[in-house]
């Protein structure tokens, strides 16, 4: 089989695994969150302003690190056990559920933070969705990392919700807010 070949049907099984979900397809969308959200972090460090400033001066590269890594080790189970991962920046765009502008960069410094709240909380619920599947699926190595990952994220919303002076879920997501996931 050629190189061709062998990647539309990795097109064509991801489709598949996309539409039922499995565990992997779910993870695929968690890795290009964690890429698409690594890169607004970078950018809000540079052009967020006031006290958001410091507080991603401080927390930012941690950030960006542990998601990298995250990044990584989900790409290496992945691959491990035979599941396709997202490795085009088309696939990226596709499989990410974050939203981008560039209006964001001149945004308030405390809304450009929060907009990275907000993009934390979108991944937890494919990260939720994805445990679930995982554990269907006897995939007990991708459920343990996903459940730490959880738990990170869980924890960077309480960190920077009480910077922003917010209640932990003001404007996040809720159960009413969208039964179409």
């Amino acid at each position: 089989m050629t190189s061709a070949e062998r990647y539309e049907q990795e097109l064509k099984q991801s489709d598949i695994d996309h539409h039922t979900p499995t565990a992997g397809a779910m993870t695929g969308h968690i890795i290009a969150n964690l890429l698409i959200h690594s890169l607004k972090i970078s950018q809000a460090k540079l052009f967020a302003q006031g006290p958001a400033a410091l507080f991603l001066a401080q927390t930012g590269d941690k950030w960006i690190e542990y998601e990298q890594a995250e990044f990584a080790k989900l790409n290496r189970l992945l691959v491990n056990s035979g599941e396709s991962i997202p490795t085009t920046t088309d696939q990226y765009k596709q499989f990410t559920m974050l939203e981008e502008d560039g209006v964001t960069k001149y945004q308030q410094g405390d809304d450009q933070l929060f907009a990275l709240v907000k993009d934390f909380d979108t991944q937890t619920l494919f990260i939720t969705k994805a445990i679930a599947l995982a554990q269907k699926e006897k995939w007990p190595e991708l459920a343990n990392n996903l459940t730490d990952l959880l738990a990170w994220i869980k924890g960077q919303i309480a960190l920077t919700q009480r910077f922003l002076g917010h209640d932990l879920r003001t404007g996040l997501y809720t159960e009413d807010d969208d039964d179409d996931f």
